[in-house]
């Protein structure tokens, strides 16, 4: 069994975390030398054409992984997860590409904690940005959806202050936020996509468009606009089951919400006027200086 790093929060709630030096993983029973697998995942070998999702969590990252699997493959068939073959942080050592087919990894990791030939294989990658009030409810909304030691026992009110001030899986927010847009422009020829949960809820065949022409697919436009159809939240939400009974085998607890509403404002439901006005007084600080708009409803 992994050993696991618990740490308090000032409500006395315990949080736990994969120990992975200075990234606090998922402290998920797959790992069982956290440091290590990060090691590994920077020798991870890579194919040219192989593709990168990451974002902080809850930003929609399986959602543009069955997308862009579907753009790759030129169908509209799901494919479920299976994280030691699709999530960076959980692929064992001795892991090894198939000879054809690109893959869609996906990930949460910083630029830096990447596999070397990102960067030297010039690997596509997809950065992935949703506002930071919607995740922080919908990361409670999974978080507590567990029992073990990947979820939190606090409530909502308890969650909202850890995630302003302190963060979870990955860190704080705007830490990860400002260091991948700091990385992206010291990067330009580095090929990178970077699109947000809210203009793919928005604009789904459009921003799918601009993913098949990012990854130089050439698929058509019937096929953009068909996978849109099938990659809806409702539709995700009904096949998750199957995600869902995958990972009760792995996970001796409920397994988390992978696809919850999705939808742009549910932040609104959740937050109280105080705890508004106090994230909005922390934004205004952290992004003075970044470029990045998000959208909030």
């Amino acid at each position: 069994m992994p050993q696991f790093l618990e740490l308090k929060d000032k409500f006395g709630n315990s949080l736990f975390f994969g120990n992975g030096g200075d990234v606090r993983l998922a402290a998920t029973p797959l790992i069982a030398d956290f440091r290590k697998q990060l090691k590994d995942v920077q020798e991870l070998y890579l194919r040219h054409d192989d593709v990168i999702i990451t974002g902080y969590p809850k930003s929609g990252n399986h959602w543009h992984q069955q997308i862009i699997r579907m753009l790759i493959q030129n169908s509209t068939e799901y494919t479920p997860n299976t994280f030691t073959t699709d999530v960076l942080e959980y692929i064992p050592e001795s892991f090894r590409p198939p000879a054809t087919q690109p893959r869609v990894f996906f990930s949460h990791l910083l630029f830096r904690h990447l596999p070397r030939q990102v960067t030297e294989k010039k690997v596509k990658v997809v950065y992935l940005t949703r506002n930071p009030k919607d995740t922080f409810v919908s990361m409670y909304a999974q978080l507590s959806s567990m029992s073990n030691e990947m979820g939190y026992a606090g409530t909502w009110d308890q969650f909202f202050q850890v995630m302003l001030e302190w963060g979870f899986w990955h860190g704080n927010y705007f830490d990860h936020l400002l260091d991948w847009e700091k990385e992206i422009e010291a990067h330009p020829d580095h090929p990178v996509f970077v699109s947000s949960f809210e203009d793919m809820k928005r604009d789904p065949v459009g921003q799918i468009e601009k993913l098949n022409d990012f990854l130089d697919l050439g698929r058509s436009p019937q096929l953009c606009a068909r996978i849109a159809s099938v990659c809806n939240i409702a539709s995700m939400r009904e096949k998750e089951e199957v995600q869902v009974q995958a990972l009760r085998q792995v996970y001796d607890a409920a397994a988390p919400v992978i696809y919850r509403k999705g939808e742009i404002g549910d932040w609104k439901n959740w937050f109280t006027p105080e705890q508004n006005e106090q994230f909005d007084e922390v934004y205004r600080k952290r992004m003075s200086e970044s470029k990045r708009t998000l959208i909030f409803e």
